[in-house]
Protein backbone atom coordinates (compact mmCIF):
# COMPACT_ATOMS: atom_id res chain seq x y z
CA UNK A 1 0.00 0.00 0.00
CA UNK A 2 1.35 3.47 -0.92
CA UNK A 3 1.68 5.91 1.99
CA UNK A 4 0.01 9.18 1.22
CA UNK A 5 1.85 12.32 2.14
CA UNK A 6 -1.58 14.16 3.82
CA UNK A 7 -2.88 15.18 0.02
CA UNK A 8 -5.91 14.75 -0.96
CA UNK A 9 -6.64 13.70 -4.54
CA UNK A 10 -9.45 16.42 -4.96
CA UNK A 11 -7.32 18.92 -3.62
CA UNK A 12 -4.69 18.57 -5.91
CA UNK A 13 -7.66 18.51 -8.89
CA UNK A 14 -8.97 21.39 -7.37
CA UNK A 15 -5.45 23.30 -7.19
CA UNK A 16 -4.87 22.53 -11.16
CA UNK A 17 -8.32 23.73 -12.17
CA UNK A 18 -7.68 27.25 -10.53
CA UNK A 19 -5.53 30.24 -11.02
CA UNK A 20 -2.86 30.72 -8.19
CA UNK A 21 -2.98 34.36 -7.36
CA UNK A 22 0.78 35.52 -5.99
CA UNK A 23 -0.47 37.36 -3.26
CA UNK A 24 -2.35 34.32 -2.14
CA UNK A 25 -5.64 33.79 -1.24
CA UNK A 26 -7.46 33.00 2.18
CA UNK A 27 -9.12 30.03 0.51
CA UNK A 28 -6.23 28.07 -0.33
CA UNK A 29 -5.78 27.56 3.54
CA UNK A 30 -8.65 25.28 3.08
CA UNK A 31 -7.22 22.82 0.94
CA UNK A 32 -4.22 22.37 3.83
CA UNK A 33 -0.74 21.45 2.92
CA UNK A 34 -1.32 20.92 -0.90
CA UNK A 35 -2.93 24.62 -1.17
CA UNK A 36 -0.01 26.35 0.55
CA UNK A 37 2.30 24.80 -1.64
CA UNK A 38 1.00 25.79 -4.41
CA UNK A 39 0.92 29.49 -3.33
CA UNK A 40 4.48 28.63 -2.31
CA UNK A 41 5.68 27.71 -5.98
CA UNK A 42 3.60 30.32 -7.89
CA UNK A 43 4.86 33.18 -5.15
CA UNK A 44 8.05 31.91 -5.73
CA UNK A 45 7.73 31.73 -9.47
CA UNK A 46 6.81 35.11 -9.86
CA UNK A 47 9.55 36.38 -7.69
CA UNK A 48 12.02 34.62 -10.48
CA UNK A 49 10.12 36.66 -12.61
CA UNK A 50 10.60 39.99 -11.23
CA UNK A 51 14.58 39.27 -10.63
CA UNK A 52 14.83 38.67 -14.21
CA UNK A 53 12.91 42.07 -15.20
CA UNK A 54 14.74 43.60 -12.71
CA UNK A 55 18.28 42.26 -14.14
CA UNK A 56 17.01 43.02 -17.83
CA UNK A 57 15.53 46.16 -17.53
Amino acid sequence: MEKNSGENINSKKIINAIEIPADGSLGLLTLGAVGIKAWRKKRDEEKLKENKNKKNG
